[in-house]
């Protein structure tokens, strides 16, 4: 018994035309939609580029005010420690002044060999350099008077011996050197015998 041969249908679909369903449709952008959407993104990404060089700027002049403020900082600095070196001076000054040194400009040299006249110090501090300086270094200090004129032919005699004992002075106060300072010392105490006549 033959069984009736049943032909192919259609079953795949192969001839009917692709069907769309109603998702896959949805997602299709017209054309005039897709123009905005890109210009949007070039627009956005103009103004990407924008802040970014705004913002490139805004750290190249943060880093210059932050130059200037360190150049004003070490202005400021400058000035403070030169106000300091001054009111420093002027204390010194008057202390040597008032200790009756000859050449208070040599012997401020001197002293600041010792001294940080830089630091700020108070003026207990400065006398008590100022003291320690003048017993190293008698000769900055005035000749004590009080003792007995000399007579005019010990002056003549002595006017030789002052003249080389005041070069002797200004050449132990500029170097400082000890050698100096003990030659000065020499011809002091000559030019003393001299001039008490002894």
């Amino acid at each position: 018994m033959t069984q009736p041969t049943v032909e192919p249908a259609d079953a795949a679909g192969q001839d009917d035309p692709p069907v769309h369903d109603d998702a896959s449709c949805s997602k299709l952008v017209p054309v005039s939609e897709s123009i905005k959407y890109r210009r949007r993104a070039q627009q956005a990404e103009a103004r990407h580029l924008e802040l970014t060089g705004q913002l490139g700027e805004l750290q190249e002049q943060a880093a210059q005010a932050r130059e200037q403020l360190g150049a004003a900082e070490a202005q400021r600095d400058e000035a403070r420690s030169a106000l300091t070196v001054l009111e420093n001076r002027l204390v010194v000054e008057r202390l040597m002044s008032q200790a009756g040194v000859v050449d208070i400009e040599a012997a401020g040299l001197l002293l600041s060999r010792r001294v940080d006249l830089g630091q700020e110090l108070e003026a207990p501090q400065l006398a008590r350099q100022v003291e320690q300086l003048l017993i190293d270094k008698p000769f900055l200090r005035a000749a004590p008077r009080g003792l007995p004129g000399p007579t005019a032919s010990a002056r003549a005699q002595a006017g030789g011996g002052i003249a080389q004992l005041t070069h002797a002075a200004e050449r132990a106060i500029l170097s400082g050197d000890r050698r100096d300072v003990a030659e000065y010392l020499r011809l002091r105490r000559q030019t003393d015998r001299r001039l008490s006549g002894n």
